[in-house]
Formats: structure tokens, C-alpha cells, sequence
């Protein structure tokens, strides 16, 4: 249990801290209170108990820690791989693998969640450096290997594939590397000389159904989808935060002190004392079960309406784009249209042009037809004349 002033301290803050993601806030609540601790005792081994101790945050991006660690009491130093864009306080771009610090730079050095995508050969150079720049403390907190880790990641992983169509990078590096050997963490340490002590954290049956929850509702794609999963991490992180260390545990926290600060570790034991499995977690455990499998059902049961809205918004589109394409060749069939009304207009004066035409031909032609008719008739007249004329002189001519 977090002593009560430590509660206090977040007050001003705590509506916005308890929205963040309940396996962050879990981890950052612990390394706050160790950290209290290690003030405490390094303060009151140092001349000067007004001096702010240094603090090394490890892979620590995008600088959470600063939420819970008290200004006046910590000068706390970020470092990450991720490019610094000058908006984190303290922020420094670099690798675990290589600090760019002078030996014993800092009074404590942490790192959360971060061993676990180190590949494994790399671990014990990490954990060297750590070592190396710590003046009197270390601690990390991460996920830690176990049959039950290991298959709730597995089951995880699957469902993530299958609701949202994408592997979930972090999972996907766990895979990878594997997850960090916690008594092999805590024995390097302890081959280096320094004190050490641990424990462990977060259920893995309360992980993987906050997890399965979280990522039902980010598949949903929707605001108020989006608002309920803040909601539903602060409800957990309110109530269950405290409690969530029942066994079997998802991660586990080492901490490392120098020799002289064992009593750190025994104020450590104390508050943070191993929590068996018991028979009502069982129950528990087949309760979130059978809400698992719920939630399984119900995403099955979207999982066609998803299909069809998918093909819907695909036809939508189409629609779109095919309307898009008319818009487009709406004004080229308006010019098409007035240049076929112009060539028709022009047809038609032709055509009215060249049947006038016509008509005159034809009334000439038939008047030459009349005038030809008239012509013939009255050559036909005149022989006709000149035969009758001739048959009379000839009667003539034998009368005599």
C-alpha cells in the first residue's frame, strides 16, 4: 500500500494522471514511491539535505516520470532513442547501451519497461551502463518471463491480429527478444556487488483482460469508444492499483542499491510483500473469464457489422469518386452539346439553303420541260402543215 501523504502529493493533478493507461500509471506510482524512499535515506547521508537529487530516467520518452516525481526534490534527466523536439523538460537523445555520462553522473537510475526490448544478448551491456553511471541506487520495472506471461502475450497478440488486422509492435519485439529473466536481472547486480531486492507486479490475468477490454474499444474506432477506455483505466487505476499484485504477476521490479543503503530494501520488503494466489482469485480469475469470452462473442457478433459498414464506406467512396469524374466531364458535355446545337443550326441553313436551291432547279427544269413540249408539238404543226400543202399540188398535177 502507497502511504497516504504520497497520495496527497498527486492531488492537484490526479484527475488527469489517473486517465493514463492503467499498466503505465502502475509502474510510474511505484517508481514514484521508490524513489520517495531513496530520497529519504540519500538525504540523510549527504552533508547538504537540501540538495535535489539527480535522477536518470532510462528509455523513459515521452517523460511521464515528471508527473510523479516532486521538482523539489529531483533533477531528472530523460534519455530515449526518439529524436528530442524540445518539448520535454531534461530530455536527452541516446541509448541505453551507450550513456553518454560520466561514471556515477546520477544519484538513482531507473528505467521502465524498457529491458524487455533490448535483445537479449544486449542485456547484460545495459544493465553495465546502468550500473556504471548510478551513484547509489537503480531499479527497473518490466514485464518479467513466466509460462502464464507468455501466453497471455500469445493470446493478446491473436486477438489484436484478429480484430484489428495489425500485429501490436511492443508484443511483436517481446516475441522477438523474449522477456527479461528476472533472477538473472537481479543476479547481475548482485555479481557487481551492489545490494538487491524484488518484486513482483500486475497480475497477468488482470493485464490481459484490461488489455483485451482496451483494445475492443480502440477497434471500435469511435469517440465515445475512445472516452470509455480513459474511463475504464481510471476506474482501475483508482480501485484495483493498490491491490494488483496478486500472484501470478505479469512484471516485476528489481531494485539495486549500493552498499550502505540496505535499509532502502528493507523498507522496500515491507511495502511491497509477496501476495499469494488464493481460492476467491480463483473465482476471480473465472469471472474475468467468462467476461473475456463475452467480450469475444460480442466483438464476433461485430465483426460482420464491421465487414458491412467496411463495404458500405468502400461503396461510398466509389460513389463519390464516380461523381467526382461526372462533376468533371459535366462542363465537356455542355460543350459538346452546344458545338453538336451550332453544327445542327448549320445543317439546317444549309439544308434550308440547298432545298430552296433545289425547288428553283426543279421549277426550271420543268419549265424547260413545257418550253421542249411546246417546241415539239409546234414542230409537229408545221410538218404537218407542209405535207398537206404538198398533197395538194401534186392532185393538181395529174388533173391536168
Amino acid at each position: 500500500m502507497l502511504p497516504s501523504d504520497l497520495e496527497t502529493s498527486l492531488a492537484p493533478r490526479e484527475g488527469r494522471l489517473l486517465t493514463i493507461p492503467f499498466d503505465q500509471y502502475g509502474r510510474l506510482r511505484i517508481a514514484q514511491h521508490l524513489t520517495e524512499m531513496l530520497y529519504d535515506e540519500i538525504s540523510a547521508r549527504n552533508e547538504d539535505s537540501t540538495r535535489r537529487l539527480r535522477i536518470l530516467d532510462v528509455g523513459g520518452y515521452p517523460g511521464n516520470l515528471l508527473d510523479f516525481v516532486d521538482p523539489s526534490k529531483y533533477d531528472l534527466t530523460i534519455l530515449d532513442v526518439v529524436p528530442d523536439d524540445g518539448t520535454i523538460p531534461g530530455y536527452l537523445q541516446g541509448t541505453g547501451l551507450g550513456l553518454p555520462f560520466p561514471d556515477g553522473s546520477f544519484d538513482v537510475v531507473t528505467s521502465l519497461d524498457v529491458l524487455e526490448h533490448i535483445p537479449d544478448p544486449d542485456r547484460p551491456a545495459f544493465l553495465g551502463e546502468i550500473m556504471r553511471v548510478a551513484r547509489h541506487a537503480a531499479f527497473l520495472i518490466n514485464p518479467i518471463q513466466s509460462i502464464q506471461a507468455d501466453v497471455a502475450e500469445e493470446t493478446l497478440d491473436e486477438y489484436i491480429r484478429w480484430i484489428m488486422d495489425a500485429q501490436q509492435a511492443q508484443l511483436a519485439e517481446h516475441r522477438e527478444f523474449g522477456l527479461p529473466d528476472f533472477s538473472k536481472t537481479a543476479g547481475q547486480f548482485s555479481k557487481a556487488g551492489w545490494q538487491t531486492t524484488t518484486f513482483k507486479l500486475a497480475n497477468v490475468y488482470n493485464w490481459l483482460f484490461m488489455m483485451v477490454a482496451k483494445h475492443y474499444l480502440i477497434s471500435l474506432r469511435d469517440e465515445k469508444a475512445s472516452a470509455f477506455e480513459q474511463a475504464l483505466d481510471r476506474f482501475y487505476n483508482l480501485t484495483f492499483f493498490e491491490t494488483d499484485r496478486s500472484e501470478p504477476n505479469y512484471r516485476g521490479a528489481v531494485i539495486a542499491v549500493r552498499p550502505g543503503l540496505e535499509s532502502v530494501l528493507e523498507l522496500v520488503n515491507t511495502a511491497y510483500p509477496p501476495v499469494p494466489s488464493s481460492e476467491s482469485s480463483n473465482g476471480m480469475r473465472l469471472a474475468l473469464t467468462q467476461v473475456l469470452m463475452n467480450l469475444l462473442n460480442l466483438k464476433s457478433g461485430n465483426h460482420e457489422d464491421r465487414k458491412l459498414r467496411e463495404q458500405m464506406e468502400r461503396r461510398d467512396k466509389h460513389i463519390a469518386g464516380l461523381e467526382n469524374q461526372i462533376a468533371t466531364l459535366r462542363p465537356q458535355v455542355s460543350e459538346l452539346q452546344a458545338h453538336i446545337v451550332n453544327v445542327q443550326n448549320g445543317y439546317e441553313t444549309e439544308f434550308a439553303s440547298q432545298k430552296t436551291y433545289i425547288a428553283r432547279l426543279e421549277d426550271e427544269v420543268k419549265s424547260k420541260d413545257e418550253h421542249i413540249l411546246y417546241l415539239e408539238k409546234l414542230l409537229q404543226g408545221l410538218q404537218s402543215g407542209r405535207v398537206f400543202r404538198l398533197t395538194r399540188s401534186m392532185s393538181r398535177f395529174l388533173r391536168k
